[in-house]
């Protein structure tokens, strides 16, 4: 076992912190960060992207391969989690402050559990409170923080804590993440302080069954007066008999109901010899004779916190004289608490060697922090190439094609030694060379075009990423073009003289890329835009 962990409240940090980073666009410090389109050049295998290996010439390379940037606005950037449907018959992990919070998140196919939450059709996010003692859930959830407090209880046992809506407009859905909002984003993802709760206790799991447990409600007793504190068993043997005890005394402390008598009342203390039963609160009114008294197991919650009830669900709820070893199969939670930071709950019944566990809530209570409760350790960035228009005024070539995108963070302006501030930074960016020639025969898409003696001895060579009948963009750029000179294609053998240059708007290799995928061809076309998202996970 190790003797030191990351928590994943690290992870989420750090995620949480490149978030709010973009977000803080107000000052110059925050960093700049462009979403990259490159490498027009086919692969030598065009359905197998090439393999990336994370090393300096690997980011040199991506570099070369920019034709534009968009830049990343504090919209375009979320916390995310993977995304589970609520699916009918399936197991789900229950919110457990003593499991390995991996474990809550992640997918166990050996014991067939899901993570702790789903997201429903109507894309409602809850969390698993409870999951009944491992049942399957048959019962989508439904309802808001405004039911319950946001805590769901399903016909098959579940329980669910409402954490928040996510609208079908939003463009952190997908298919394989749903955006995790932090507490200051409640009014965009329909959360409210109504229904987040400090200290919540609404779970108590069995470390220990027992056996042996009892109730009945098939008990008399003789007539009482409202006022008293104790009652009398009309038939002591009956009693022995139902619950199949030695002494009465087994059933101190357990719960006991019926007409005349006060909520929650418990029976303190049993005298054996007359079947006098001592009560926990006096009777309220008049009882007994011909009324049945019910003896049931009680839950006992001793903790910091107010308010929390609980009842026990034994194995066997019918139970006669020759049902032996019934046990409590769970514990059901009736009425949630709060203000709890630590909890006992102790098993009072005529069995023996039951004990259970309770579960409390993160300290200010769920879906006070959705993002870091579903421990999000991910910020997508989504950002639209072609929102202004299919060229972004002009900036990016539809006559083309990309197979890389990248992450880049604070780059230079050419010819710069300072770092593009956010005040600063143009909202998209061109990445290419491009080169003024003098009319003439077109050059051969993507070919290696080039000044000097010769393409192997050449004083500046890049490739041919766009063109038109007086201008050529290139990237890959190595060199210094010059005007005058002609400008000959590898390929195609066309040479025609160049009579301007106007340089890329970033300083090249400058900045760090955070992020490089080479993916599958996309062609761009007029009247087209490019929805990009990227996943950075910590």
């Amino acid at each position: 076992m190790p003797t030191s962990i990351n928590t994943r409240k690290l992870s989420y940090n750090s995620a949480k912190l490149l978030r709010d980073s973009v977000r803080d666009a107000a000052t110059n410090t925050s960093p700049v960060l462009y979403v990259t389109l490159g490498n027009s050049v086919p692969y030598n295998n065009e359905g197998s992207p090439d393999n990336l290996v994370d090393t300096i010439n690997t980011e040199k390379a991506a570099f070369e391969n920019i034709f534009a940037g968009k830049k990343v606005t504090g919209n375009d950037i979320e916390l995310v989690i993977p995304r589970v449907n609520w699916t009918g018959n399936t197991k789900y992990r229950q919110y457990d402050d003593t499991i390995d919070v991996e474990d809550l998140v992640t997918a166990n196919t050996t014991l067939n559990l899901k993570p702790m939450y789903v997201i429903t059709s109507e894309r409602n996010v809850y969390k698993c409170l409870s999951n009944s003692a491992s049942a399957n859930s048959n019962v989508q959830p439904t309802g808001d923080y405004t039911t319950s407090n946001g805590n769901i209880a399903t016909a098959d046992g579940y329980i669910w804590k409402y954490m928040y809506n996510v609208q079908p407009s939003n463009k952190f859905l997908n298919d394989s993440w749903i955006p995790a909002p932090s507490s200051t984003q409640a009014l965009d993802y329909g959360v409210s302080s109504i229904g987040v709760l400090p200290g919540e206790l609404t779970t108590i799991v069995m470390t220990a069954n027992g056996t042996n447990y009892r109730q009945a409600s098939n008990i008399r007793v003789d007539s009482f007066t409202s006022g008293q504190t104790t009652i009398r068993l009309s038939n002591t043997a009956n009693a022995l008999a139902i619950f199949s005890i030695p002494t009465l005394s087994n059933l101190a402390n357990m719960a006991i109901s019926g007409t005349g008598l006060a909520t929650d009342t418990h029976i303190t203390g049993v005298a054996i010899a007359n079947g006098l039963i001592t009560l926990s609160s006096a009777t309220n009114a008049v009882g007994g004779n011909a009324n049945n008294i019910t003896i049931l197991t009680r839950v006992y919650i001793e903790g910091d916190g107010v308010g929390a009830v609980a009842s026990a669900v034994l194995s066997n709820t019918a139970i006669t004289v020759s049902s032996a070893n019934a046990n409590v199969a769970r514990i059901s939670v009736t009425t949630i608490g709060t203000g709890y930071t630590r909890a006992n709950a102790f098993i009072y019944g005529s069995g023996t060697n039951a004990n259970a566990r309770v579960i409390i809530s993160p300290l200010f209570g769920h879906a006070s922090n959705p993002a870091q409760e579903l421990y999000a350790n991910t910020s997508m960035i989504a950002v639209r190439v072609g929102e202004l228009d299919s060229t972004e005024g002009g900036l990016i070539s539809v006559d083309t094609s990309f197979r890389q995108i990248g992450l880049l963070q604070n780059p230079y302006k050419y010819s710069s030694n300072n770092r593009i501030e956010s005040t600063n930074a143009n909202t998209v960016i061109s990445q290419t060379t491009d080169l003024n020639i003098v009319a003439g025969t077109s050059y051969t898409l993507n070919e290696y075009v080039y000044q000097g003696s010769s393409a192997s001895t050449a004083s500046a060579y890049g490739y041919l990423h766009a063109q038109t009948s007086n201008e050529v963009r290139l990237i890959k750029v190595l060199g210094t073009f010059v005007t005058g000179l002609p400008l000959f294609g590898a390929t195609s053998g066309v040479s025609r003289t160049v009579t301007g240059v106007a340089n890329p708007e970033l300083e090249p290799y400058s900045g760090d890329m955070l992020y490089i995928e080479n993916a599958v061809k996309t062609d761009r076309a007029d009247g087209q835009a490019e929805n990009i998202k990227l996943t950075i996970s910590f």
